[in-house]
Protein backbone atom coordinates (compact mmCIF):
# COMPACT_ATOMS: atom_id res chain seq x y z
CA UNK A 1 0.00 0.00 0.00
CA UNK A 2 1.34 3.41 -1.14
CA UNK A 3 2.17 6.01 1.61
CA UNK A 4 1.55 9.21 1.27
CA UNK A 5 1.77 12.81 3.27
CA UNK A 6 -0.98 15.17 3.86
CA UNK A 7 0.42 16.76 1.09
CA UNK A 8 0.70 14.30 -1.36
CA UNK A 9 -2.45 13.57 -0.54
CA UNK A 10 -4.15 16.74 -1.05
CA UNK A 11 -2.51 17.11 -4.16
CA UNK A 12 -3.44 13.96 -5.47
CA UNK A 13 -7.21 13.28 -3.81
CA UNK A 14 -8.32 17.06 -3.69
CA UNK A 15 -11.94 15.83 -3.13
CA UNK A 16 -11.38 12.71 -1.08
CA UNK A 17 -9.18 14.31 1.13
CA UNK A 18 -10.99 17.83 1.77
CA UNK A 19 -13.85 15.29 2.74
CA UNK A 20 -11.57 13.30 5.24
CA UNK A 21 -9.16 15.52 6.39
CA UNK A 22 -11.44 18.34 6.43
CA UNK A 23 -13.25 17.20 9.79
CA UNK A 24 -12.51 16.48 12.81
CA UNK A 25 -13.79 14.52 15.84
CA UNK A 26 -12.79 14.32 19.34
CA UNK A 27 -13.36 10.63 19.77
CA UNK A 28 -14.66 11.59 23.51
CA UNK A 29 -17.85 13.36 21.97
CA UNK A 30 -18.31 10.27 19.37
CA UNK A 31 -17.99 7.84 22.51
CA UNK A 32 -20.45 9.15 24.66
CA UNK A 33 -23.57 7.37 25.56
CA UNK A 34 -26.31 9.54 24.10
CA UNK A 35 -28.90 7.65 26.68
CA UNK A 36 -26.26 7.22 29.59
CA UNK A 37 -27.84 8.64 32.83
CA UNK A 38 -31.97 7.89 31.19
CA UNK A 39 -33.72 6.38 33.89
CA UNK A 40 -36.85 4.23 32.00
CA UNK A 41 -40.30 5.17 33.20
CA UNK A 42 -43.76 3.47 33.72
CA UNK A 43 -44.51 4.08 29.98
CA UNK A 44 -41.16 2.85 28.43
CA UNK A 45 -42.31 -0.56 30.55
CA UNK A 46 -45.94 -0.67 29.52
CA UNK A 47 -44.50 -0.30 25.89
CA UNK A 48 -42.60 -3.09 26.15
CA UNK A 49 -45.84 -5.13 27.15
CA UNK A 50 -47.39 -7.49 24.66
CA UNK A 51 -50.96 -7.47 26.30
CA UNK A 52 -53.21 -5.63 28.88
CA UNK A 53 -52.53 -8.71 31.02
CA UNK A 54 -49.11 -7.71 30.95
CA UNK A 55 -49.48 -4.07 31.55
CA UNK A 56 -51.59 -5.00 34.67
CA UNK A 57 -48.78 -6.67 35.86
CA UNK A 58 -46.13 -3.56 35.24
CA UNK A 59 -48.37 -1.43 36.87
CA UNK A 60 -48.84 -3.94 40.03
CA UNK A 61 -45.03 -4.12 40.28
CA UNK A 62 -43.98 -0.66 39.95
CA UNK A 63 -46.95 0.21 42.71
CA UNK A 64 -45.70 -2.82 45.01
CA UNK A 65 -42.20 -1.04 44.68
CA UNK A 66 -43.38 1.86 45.68
CA UNK A 67 -42.39 3.56 42.28
CA UNK A 68 -45.84 4.03 41.08
CA UNK A 69 -48.60 6.23 44.01
CA UNK A 70 -52.03 4.55 44.38
CA UNK A 71 -53.72 7.31 42.53
CA UNK A 72 -51.20 6.98 39.39
CA UNK A 73 -51.98 3.60 39.00
CA UNK A 74 -55.43 3.42 39.02
CA UNK A 75 -55.46 6.19 36.19
CA UNK A 76 -53.20 3.89 34.33
CA UNK A 77 -54.89 0.73 35.07
CA UNK A 78 -58.25 2.65 33.99
CA UNK A 79 -56.68 3.92 30.87
CA UNK A 80 -55.42 0.33 29.87
CA UNK A 81 -58.86 -1.03 30.27
CA UNK A 82 -60.51 1.31 28.63
CA UNK A 83 -58.09 2.22 25.45
CA UNK A 84 -55.91 -0.67 25.43
CA UNK A 85 -51.88 -1.51 25.33
CA UNK A 86 -51.46 0.59 22.14
CA UNK A 87 -52.69 3.90 24.16
CA UNK A 88 -49.52 3.83 25.73
CA UNK A 89 -47.65 4.11 22.71
CA UNK A 90 -45.92 2.23 19.90
CA UNK A 91 -44.75 -1.03 21.21
CA UNK A 92 -40.94 -1.45 21.63
CA UNK A 93 -39.27 -4.30 20.48
CA UNK A 94 -35.64 -5.74 21.32
CA UNK A 95 -33.35 -3.37 19.87
CA UNK A 96 -35.04 -0.15 20.30
CA UNK A 97 -33.08 1.62 22.40
CA UNK A 98 -30.21 1.17 20.51
CA UNK A 99 -31.49 2.16 17.43
CA UNK A 100 -32.96 5.59 19.74
CA UNK A 101 -29.30 5.47 20.62
CA UNK A 102 -27.89 5.40 17.49
CA UNK A 103 -30.12 7.99 15.67
CA UNK A 104 -29.43 10.44 18.52
CA UNK A 105 -25.93 10.17 18.10
CA UNK A 106 -26.81 10.39 14.23
CA UNK A 107 -28.16 13.63 15.21
CA UNK A 108 -25.73 14.97 17.06
CA UNK A 109 -22.94 14.61 14.56
CA UNK A 110 -25.09 16.00 11.76
CA UNK A 111 -25.85 19.29 14.29
CA UNK A 112 -22.31 19.76 14.42
CA UNK A 113 -21.42 19.26 11.02
CA UNK A 114 -23.99 22.24 9.94
CA UNK A 115 -22.52 24.27 13.28
CA UNK A 116 -19.19 24.16 11.96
Amino acid sequence: MPEFDKEEFRRLFPKLSEEMLGKSYDIRELSKDPLAGYEPNVYDFLCRAKSVEDGLKVIDYLERKGELSPELARELRDKLIRHGIKAFGERREFGYYYRLASNRKRETLRRDQLEK
